[in-house]
């Protein structure tokens, strides 16, 4: 991948219900994050249905499309973001992370959490490694 796929498809993985809850209102559209999440399960076309994705949102009146669902404080690949650790209470180390290192989505450990699942592989986010 490359392109910013990653940071995109990263996006869609963690903020695949809101994003069909805003595309709900057009007939079809909420099939779009169905559209993305299956091109990254056959590893073919990720690029394109993330752009698809991206001008219904835009469409709609989504000025930032699928940057704005992206627009966490350490979020990777945010429209600004803090630079790499800075303003976290653990070291980006520490973040969970896509457990086929597909996309960039991270998570923070929470003891009251579980580790969410990758809408790719339909894995929890695989734990920091320990030295």
């Amino acid at each position: 991948m490359g392109d910013g796929t990653e940071t995109r498809l990263g996006t869609v993985c963690e903020h695949a219900d809101e994003i069909r809850g805003r595309l709900s209102g057009v007939d079809g559209a909420s099939s779009l994050v169905d559209a993305v999440i299956a091109a990254a399960v056959e590893d073919r076309g990720v690029s394109a249905a993330l752009d698809d994705l991206h001008r219904a949102l835009v469409a709609l009146g989504d000025g930032a499309g699928l940057h704005g669902y992206a627009a966490g404080a350490h979020r990777v690949g945010a429209l600004n973001p803090a630079p790499s650790g800075i303003g976290l209470p653990r070291p980006a180390s520490a973040l969970y992370r896509c457990p086929q290192g597909r996309c960039s989505r991270t998570w923070e450990p929470n003891p009251a959490e579980d580790p969410p699942t990758c809408r790719v592989g339909d894995r929890p986010l695989r734990a920091p490694r320990r030295a």
